[in-house]
Order: C-alpha cells, then sequence, then structure tokens
C-alpha cells in the first residue's frame, strides 16, 4: 500500500506513537480475553489518557487549525475520562459500554477532522467512519456491548491505531 504524503505536521509522529499504543493495548485484548475485561478499565483509562494529552499537545501546538477547538475539547474530555477510569476501576467496569461507546464517538470525529489535511483521503474517511459505527453499536445495543466488549473493543483499539500510524505517517514532512 502506497501512503501519500500530504503536506507536513511538526507532530506527526504523535500519531504514530499513539497508533502503536492502541495497537499493543488490542493484541493483548485479543491474546487474554477472560482478563481483558477486567483489566480493560485500567488499560483504556491509560490509553484514553495518553490519547488526550496528545490531543491536547496537537491542539495547542497547531495554531490557526479550524478544528483546533474540537481537538481541544476531545483533549479536555480524553484526560478527564482517562483519569476517572484509571482511579475507580470497579465502577468502570459497570458503566464501561457506555465509556467505550462515548470514546469511539469522539474518536471517530476526530479521525474524520483530518481529512482535509489528507486530501479527503478514503483510508482517513473509512477508518472514522468504522470507528464511528463501532461507538454507536456499543452505545445502543447492549446485547452487542455486553458480549462482545472485549473482542469489538480491541479489534477497535486495533483499527484505530492503524489508522493513525498511516495518519501519522502520511502528514510527516518530507525529508
Amino acid at each position: 500500500m502506497e501512503i501519500i504524503t500530504y503536506g507536513g505536521l511538526r507532530h506527526w509522529w504523535v500519531f504514530v506513537l499513539r497508533g502503536v499504543l492502541f495497537i499493543l493495548v488490542g493484541i493483548y485484548m485479543l491474546m487474554s480475553p477472560a482478563t481483558g475485561f477486567v483489566a480493560l478499565g485500567l488499560l483504556f483509562g491509560l490509553v484514553i489518557l495518553v490519547a488526550g494529552v496528545t490531543e491536547l499537545l496537537h491542539a495547542y501546538r497547531d495554531h490557526g487549525r479550524d478544528s483546533k477547538r474540537w481537538h481541544l475539547l476531545a483533549g479536555l474530555v480524553e484526560v478527564v475520562l482517562g483519569i476517572v477510569l484509571m482511579t475507580h476501576v470497579a465502577a468502570s467496569i459497570d458503566i464501561i459500554r457506555i465509556i467505550v461507546g462515548i470514546y469511539f464517538l469522539f474518536r471517530g470525529i476526530s479521525i474524520l477532522t483530518f481529512r482535509r489535511m489528507t486530501g479527503r483521503s478514503w483510508w482517513v474517511t473509512l477508518g472514522g467512519v468504522l470507528v464511528l459505527i463501532f461507538g454507536l453499536l456499543v452505545l445502543f445495543n447492549p446485547a452487542f456491548g455486553a458480549l462482545t466488549i472485549v473482542l469489538w473493543t480491541a479489534i477497535a483499539f486495533i483499527v484505530t491505531g492503524i489508522v493513525n500510524v498511516l495518519l501519522g505517517i502520511s502528514m510527516r514532512p518530507a525529508s
């Protein structure tokens, strides 16, 4: 697959790092589904916290972008959500389906906001839409959410990670 570079973003590596983190967590959850659900609150909290910090970094560093407010809001929501999940693991297991659904709605919208920077690339659009659909399914279909949360969350982490890695690589400045 050829990756087309669409200009440069100073912090392109943050997308690659975040993507690798998403992929690693997704693989862990697929390999250990029994403990995955119990560990999901803590791991999900950590990933969301790191993603939130990187989203805030992006909003802070890239002045003049049209979507700066969205990235600032997404970053703040992710930081708060990450801290809550990491400090209240037992409670987070009870509400994890709602948290996962809302989180992937935010992440899908965030991915879609980068379409303009990549020339409205089809894989950014497809990735964002897939993450959005996953979030909606988890939120509004309790059976889907309860029975498959670990499997589908792992898959969504991996898809989100791949899209973030590709997005970062495509925004890397030409050397």
